[in-house]
Formats: C-alpha cells, structure tokens, sequence
C-alpha cells in the first residue's frame, strides 16, 4: 500500500476512536446530569417533606400544650381544690384536651403521686417520682414545657411521649406537676401514608439524641441514646438542612433532611437511602452507557472495515 493511502487509513482510525470517545463524553455528561438533577430533586423534596411535618407535629404540641397549661392554671387556684370532685374535674379537665392521639393527662402533687386523672373519677395508685420530667421540675431546673423521654405508661402499658408542666403554690413554690401523653402510635398515623422507597423514613429525637420514633422501624430503637454519633453531631450543631451520612444503627448511606419542631426540644429528619434516590437513574445509567458502548464500538469497527476494505481493494489494484 502506498505511504499516502496508509497515512489516510491511520487517519481514519485515529477519527473514528476519537469520535467513539466524543459520543462516549456526551454521553457520560448526559447520565451525570440526569444524576444531578435525580438528587437535586429528592433533596428539595426532602426539605419541603420535613418542612410539611414539622409544622403538622408542631400544631399538634402546641395544642396539647396549651391544654396542659390551662390545667396547670387552675390546679394552681386553691378553690379549685374547694370543689366537689366531680365538678373539679369538670373545671379542670375540659373539652380543649380532647387533642387527636392525646391520652390521659394525670396531675402529681411535690410527692410524685397521682392526685388528679382525666380518664377517671378515682386517680389511679401511681407514682411519677423517679420520670425525668417530675425531677427536673422538683429539683427547679427547668422552666416551661417539658418533653420527657419516651417510655411504656404505668397505667395503660403503651409507649407514650410525656410532655409536662410544672404548678406552683401562691408563695411561688413547688406544687407539683401536670404530664399528658402522646401515644407514639399517633406519630407512626401521621406518616403512615409516606413511601420513600426501601431503607428509608421519618426520625423524631429529643435534642440530647434519645430516640422517640422511628418509621417504619418500629418501636425497637425507642429511648435509645444516640448521642454523640457524627448524624446526631450534625443535627444538633447546624439545627436545619440537608447533608449525606451513615446512618448508626443500621449503616445504611442515607439523605437526611432535618429541622427542629417549633419551639421544642426535638428534631425531625427525612431520610432517604441513597440506593432508594438513585435507583431509576441506575437503571437508566445502564441503558444509556450500554447504548453509548454499541454506538462506540460501531464507530470503530465500521472505521475499521472500511480501512480492511479500502487495503483489499488496493492489493487486488
């Protein structure tokens, strides 16, 4: 073969390797872009979902509380306490704790002992002296709301979230203390409709890391401290928005949304597994380079028939 036509065929391959490898970049910037935009779009998502209930979980603790202070308001008037039971209960126990997933709220004089209950005429022979909430309010630490950790009632059995108010006498000193309770159960009702593909759902912790819910893990991981983790580390330190992390109790890689709720000591996160986000866009990543493998190869093996062709052609010249 002349040395101009062997220069030509060279040629002709080293275009066609260069064309396969544009058509190769195009489209991996292609199935990168799609990637992009896959995970933009979960965590915008993400953030509007967390957003949504945040404020749904925040109404509703607001309103519990509100009731909650309205019963501490009167507990704390001595006439009150004047009243024959039936009516006192009336008085203090109103339609307002009629809150969706509320139960019982029960009212503990400074001993820690029922005195008041709104589900019965008789309270219930039950002491609270040793729950975190009656300490901290015995001991005068706290001040407000208090949202205790998330334990088995002593009186129904279920696993429930206390949320507490202190009562003080006219002289300022201690009374005791009113505690309801949220049935965890209401929290698994409120995300019941959410599909977030697998190894993904919703977290409620306390700000010191305790666990209070998991969907839809079930009750296994509640009251367990997490404390400390990185996850846990980031939550309480940047207090809203998104980031990737693993996950410390199962070591699941995951997208986790987050905000405090309202003005309580808690914290919410969507998180979504980065297998469940990118699970179209690797279906559609094997199409798209699969394709863009048979274009490539084409490229260069018509290239590479077209030169064997054109050297035949000139031995049989």
């Amino acid at each position: 073969m002349p040395l101009s036509r062997q220069f030509f065929s060279h040629r002709l391959l080293w275009l066609s390797l260069l064309l396969s490898l544009g058509i190769g970049a195009l489209f991996a910037r292609a199935i990168w872009t799609i990637r992009n935009d896959e995970w933009s779009y979960a965590s915008q998502s993400n953030a509007n979902l967390v957003r949504t209930l945040e404020q749904g979980l925040s109404w509703t603790l607001d309103s519990f509380d509100k009731s909650l202070e309205g019963v501490a308001r009167e507990v704390s008037r001595p006439e009150v306490w004047a009243l024959p039971p039936d009516l006192r209960a009336r008085v203090v126990f109103d339609n307002s704790l009629r809150v969706g997933g509320a139960g019982d709220v029960w009212v503990l004089n400074a001993q820690g002992n029922v005195v008041l209950e709104s589900g019965s005429s008789a309270p219930s022979n039950v002491s609270f002296v040793d729950r975190d909430y009656f300490v901290a309010f015995k001991s005068g630490g706290h001040q407000g709301v208090f949202i205790g950790r998330p334990v088995p009632s002593r009186v129904t059995g279920l696993n429930i979230l206390p949320v507490a108010r202190a009562y003080y006498h006219a002289d300022g000193s201690f009374a005791g203390v009113v505690v309801g309770a949220v049935r965890l159960s209401v929290f698994n009702e409120l995300f019941g409709s959410l599909d977030m593909g697998p190894q993904s759902g919703v977290n409620l912790f306390r700000n010191d890391g305790v666990v209070i819910m998991r969907f839809p893990y079930g009750d296994a991981d509640v009251g367990r401290s997490l404390a400390g983790t990185p996850n846990m580390l980031r939550f309480q330190q940047e207090g809203s928005g998104s980031f990737v992390g693993t996950a410390a109790i199962d070591g699941v890689k995951r997208l986790y949304a987050f905000r405090p709720v309202g003005r309580y000591p808690l914290i919410i996160n969507v998180a979504q597994s980065a297998d469940s986000i990118l699970a179209k866009w690797t279906r559609s990543a094997w199409i798209l380079g699969g394709f863009a493998l048979l274009l490539m190869v084409s490229c260069v093996g018509l290239a590479a028939l077209f030169v064997r062709e054109l050297v035949l052609r000139q031995q049989v010249s």
